[in-house]
């Protein structure tokens, strides 16, 4: 398992055993990063998970990840808002969409299932599509934001739809030490998201510890799948 703190954030993350490569990306894009803190456009997280299925999943998540940081990088390319950060996804979905399919098939080369936030100006915005899970949790009591869209054990919905995709998007006023866990299915499989919430506050004062606490114990559940935990907490007073 490896993990790691940057500012407000830590992340843990582990490949599945039978898997030969991780299909799970992270970003996390939190003040204490040059970059984020030299453009004033918020923060970012998120959690993508390839779909098994497709032979550029992997790519397709980091893709995602790499047109998020396009948005500091290349402030130009859009604006500093919430529709600034749905346009971003919407065409890096499209252009994993235009990589087309496996010979003679209908499967789609690339996809991937992702949850994204965006923090600015005490405001939390969900950005969602597929089988991550995105969770605030406020004085212990954890509240999932996102929806899965997941039928018969397959996701209807992801990033790589192109035209077709529909992204939830939503937003909340953020209060001060609130905590938002970003996981991916291989979590979910074994553990309800209010429970993997429970686990992380077990850990108050060390969020590099939470989510290293998470993904172990996941693993030790029987998780097979790949393992991302990204854990955030909103400290107005920090950077």
């Amino acid at each position: 398992m490896d993990s790691e703190k940057l500012g407000c954030a830590a992340v843990a993350f582990s490949k599945g055993p039978k898997h030969k490569h991780c299909e799970d990306r992270y970003a996390l894009f939190p003040l204490a990063k040059p970059v984020v803190k030299r453009q004033d456009r918020g923060e970012i997280f998120a959690v993508f998970d390839g779909i098994g299925s497709a032979p550029d999943g992997m790519h397709s998540a980091q893709h995602m990840c790499d047109a998020l940081l396009t948005y500091y990088s290349q402030p130009e390319s859009c604006t500093g808002t919430w529709e600034g950060i749905r346009d971003l996804l919407f065409t890096a979905n499209k252009e994993v969409f235009d990589w087309g399919f496996m010979p003679g098939t209908d499967r789609p080369l690339g996809g991937c299932a992702g949850s994204v936030i965006w923090i600015y100006e005490k405001k939390l915005y969900t950005f969602h599509a597929g089988d991550t899970v995105a969770v605030l949790i406020r004085d212990g009591k954890a509240t999932q934001l996102t929806h899965l869209h997941e039928l018969d054990g397959a996701i209807y919905r992801y990033f790589g739809l192109g035209g077709n995709l529909k992204i939830d998007i939503a937003n909340q006023e953020l209060r001060n030490y609130d905590r938002i866990l970003l996981i991916s299915d291989g979590v979910t499989k074994v553990f309800h998201p209010a429970f993997a919430a429970s686990i992380v506050e077990e850990h108050l004062n060390d969020l590099k510890q939470a989510v290293e606490d998470l993904a172990r114990r996941a693993r030790t559940k029987g998780s097979q799948d790949d393992i991302t935990v990204v854990l955030v907490e909103y400290d107005p007073y920090a950077e």
